[in-house]
């Protein structure tokens, strides 16, 4: 309440027209994304917390605490600037690391050795009409006919429109986990929930994880 009622005297007084930012954004859409996806699993706030002392912290007692808004701005700009500076002396001095000072920097891409599923599956004999309305992909009977057909005639392009399953049902996996070559460390995970209704009946629609696989027998 007291939060609230600050928030009304810095928008009455004009000093900020509203408190519209992404931290206090993001709270109207906790509730309903654990409803439709689940608990936060492996969540924090390391990232945002780790910028907030490196972009805002630092920056503002490197200023003599007046103006310090543009104090700020130009001290961030001569970071930015030397650090590019010194990627480019690195870059020249070690051109065979391919490192680039206005390269983009991404995320660490680590290939998945294994993968780790239960012993039985979350569920069994799954029709493939049930995997088209409950999981919500009409293309999956295709893409599995067309994936068998590969692997038995490697390097034939069969139409998988053309292709017999002598089945009709398979087993799903809700839950798959990648690991390391070691199979010690988790390097990511899939998770699969189908259409449901929640306590007040409502629908909770069908929420799946897309993976890309690199297939090394066709050199993909």
């Amino acid at each position: 309440m007291a939060f609230h009622n600050n928030k009304a005297v810095f928008i009455d007084l004009g000093i900020w027209e509203n408190f519209d930012i992404p931290k206090f954004h993001s709270l109207l859409h906790y509730a309903l994304s654990i409803h439709l996806f689940g608990t936060t699993d492996n969540y924090n706030t390391e990232q945002s917390e780790c910028l907030h002392i490196d972009l805002a912290k630092e920056a503002y007692h490197a200023t003599n605490r007046k103006d310090e808004y543009a104090q700020m701005t130009m001290w961030l700009e001569h970071r930015e600037k030397v650090h590019q500076h010194s990627v480019s002396i690195d870059w020249r001095q070690n051109p065979w690391q391919n490192v680039w000072p206005w390269s983009p920097i991404r995320p660490l891409c680590m290939c998945a050795q294994s993968i780790k599923i239960a012993q039985t599956p979350s569920r069994k004999a799954m029709l493939f009409v049930d995997i088209f309305w409950k999981y919500g992909a009409p293309l999956f009977q295709d893409a599995l006919a067309d994936f068998i057909a590969g692997v038995n005639n490697p390097g034939l392009r069969v139409c998988a429109a053309n292709t017999l399953l002598p089945f009709c049902t398979v087993w799903v996996y809700y839950h798959i986990k990648f690991m390391d070559a070691q199979g010690s460390e988790i390097i990511d995970a899939v998770h699969i929930q189908p259409e449901q209704k929640d306590s007040h009946g409502w629908i909770i629609p069908v929420r799946f994880d897309t993976v890309l696989i690199q297939d090394s027998r066709q050199g993909k």
